[in-house]
């Protein structure tokens, strides 16, 4: 017999009104659980529950401070008394427990920031910064909490680089921020167990996206007479199905929606925010000119296996294709984690590491692992022939 068919043949009779055996469920709203048990309601017991009255455990949760006990005895004969114990508690998909908070917040935050002083750019070169894989919600590595204050470390660490760099008489002009992909880690579609690993509901995942994002443009907002925030979509930000595959297009992601996003929220303090140009890839990749150079942008889950050569051969197609990367002299590049930089093909490849806390299950498979960090450099003719110089992980 099983738990959900011991609740149902409880002789219903002899339970308090509120105490009867059995669920209410809605996929949006949850519901409630009510379960005799002779023993104590551990973790392990109440997924069983879930699952033997058909819920996934790794997609429902107990609403946190929701268990309550009631105990009584039952008298079933012979003065034989039976002690009853049972455990009612709430539940809710794990998707479900979100903030309050959305855009309207994020504008109402940017319109308090006051007016900058404008700068002229003066032939000088750009600083690119790539916001790599952060992917907020993964719950490795001291989770969501250690990855943001690892951001923003990074990020007033990069501000610094800036000041330095100027300070030792480089003309810095433009200020270059574009999100690599993978920004939010997603709730469940990209591997086994995300569902139960994920320390963030969707929503609020999204909602750190879209602070960290405000707040890096922010911090070099009064720094140059130009700043580009630009994004390419990762697979992490995918609109995927049940199947675990995308099956909208290719830019209904939320690696583009994110700084979307921002970027609308920065309209509303132009005396700012002015400066600020918003550029996002219609496909899955971004190409500019930054100080007389052609640099490219793009996550690269599109390429045919991993490692350096999988990412010249896909460079080299699309060279040959005659695609917008084909004129880049430098390619950012994210999804594998590790810091790789390669002139091998005569151009330059940066493939910057990812900001989250790694992954237990990668590192004990494969013993593999490689520290975190954000990439940043000089770009621009005054650079050099090599189109950039100053390169830096912090």
């Amino acid at each position: 017999m099983t738990l959900s068919d011991e609740a149902r043949t409880e002789p219903k009779s002899s339970v308090p009104k509120g105490w009867e055996p059995g669920i209410t469920w809605s996929p949006t709203k949850g519901g409630t659980m009510v379960v005799p048990c002779e023993g104590d309601a551990d973790p392990a017991f109440w997924a069983l529950v879930m699952a033997d009255w058909g819920l996934d455990p790794a997609l429902t949760e107990i609403v946190p401070d929701s268990v309550e006990i009631r105990v009584w005895d039952q008298a079933i004969g012979g003065s034989v008394v039976n002690r009853a114990r049972y455990y009612r508690c709430r539940i809710r998909p794990r998707r479900a427990a979100m903030s309050a908070v959305d855009v309207d917040e994020l504008a109402g935050m940017v319109k308090r920031k006051r007016p900058r002083k404008p700068l002229t750019a003066s032939g000088g070169v750009g600083f690119v910064v790539n916001l790599s894989d952060w992917q907020l919600g993964k719950g490795d590595g001291g989770g969501t909490a250690a990855t943001v204050q690892r951001i923003i470390d990074a990020i007033d660490a990069t501000v610094q680089r800036l000041k330095d760099l100027r300070r030792i008489g480089h003309n810095i002009d433009t200020v270059v921020l574009v999100g690599l992909g993978d920004i939010v880690e997603q709730c469940s579609g990209h591997y086994a167990s995300q569902a139960f690993t994920v320390d963030c509901t969707r929503r609020e995942q999204l909602r750190l996206a879209r602070l960290l994002a405000t707040y890096a443009v922010d911090a070099f907002a009064e720094l140059a007479a130009s700043v580009v925030l630009g994004a390419v979509p990762g697979n992490h930000g995918e609109n995927r199905g049940a199947a675990g595959k995308a099956y909208t297009t290719v830019n209904d992601n939320d690696d583009l929606a994110v700084f979307e996003q921002v970027g609308e929220a920065l309209a509303q303090n132009p005396s700012r925010y002015d400066h600020v140009t918003l550029d996002l890839t219609d496909g899955l990749v971004l190409t500019r000119d930054v100080a007389g150079v052609r640099v490219g942008w793009t996550h690269m889950h599109q390429a045919k296996g991993g490692g350096q050569k999988a990412i010249e051969d896909y460079w080299r197609g699309q060279v040959m294709g005659g695609h917008p990367l084909a004129a880049a002299r430098i390619l950012n590049t994210g999804h594998f984690h590790h810091l790789l930089i390669s002139e091998a093909t005569s151009r330059t490849l940066i493939q910057a590491p990812s900001m989250d806390g790694g992954s237990e299950w990668f590192t004990n498979a494969t013993g593999q692992w490689s520290p975190p960090g954000m990439v940043s450099y000089l770009a621009g003719e005054a650079c050099g022939p090599r189109g950039w110089s100053d390169l830096v992980v912090l």
